[in-house]
């Protein structure tokens, strides 16, 4: 009887931790997909320029981050380029200049993922590494 138990409690946990496999979010190598192609030219903090399809952040095509106490999100489609400052704490500041001419400024969580396809392969950026977004 206490062999069947263990058995059975061995192949339940082996169950429960290959399930957890799927967990990681997008698979490495892999561009979110999403309902708009944002086409979006990046600039890394060493100066590396690279054009992107498909373009996100964290799969969805908004910007997010915290305006004083509130979350506020500007869709990619509104923004004509994004200007990062120094990372401070767990954010860095975010200029936004959006298409409309008008200035928004951001704290975006320096975790944040970027995604995007280079036509090479996936590609992906955290926040703090990056100095300057332009969306075409």
């Amino acid at each position: 009887m206490r062999i069947i138990v263990t058995a059975v409690l061995v192949l339940l946990t082996v169950a429960v931790l290959m399930g957890m496999g799927n967990l990681g979010g997008t698979p490495e190598g892999q561009v979110p997909k999403t309902d708009e192609n944002i086409k979006a030219q990046l600039i890394d903090r060493s100066g590396v320029t690279i054009e992107l399809t498909r373009f996100s952040m964290n799969g969805k095509v908004f910007l997010e981050g915290k305006r004083g106490a509130g979350e506020m999100s500007v869709f990619f489609r509104d923004l004509k380029e994004v200007g990062f400052g120094i990372v401070s704490g767990d954010t860095v500041p975010a200029d936004l200049l959006l298409k409309s001419g008008r200035r928004v400024q951001l704290n975006v969580r320096k975790g944040a993922v970027f995604h995007g396809d280079t036509g090479d392969g996936a590609y992906q950026i955290s926040a703090h590494n990056i100095s300057r977004i332009v969306i075409h």
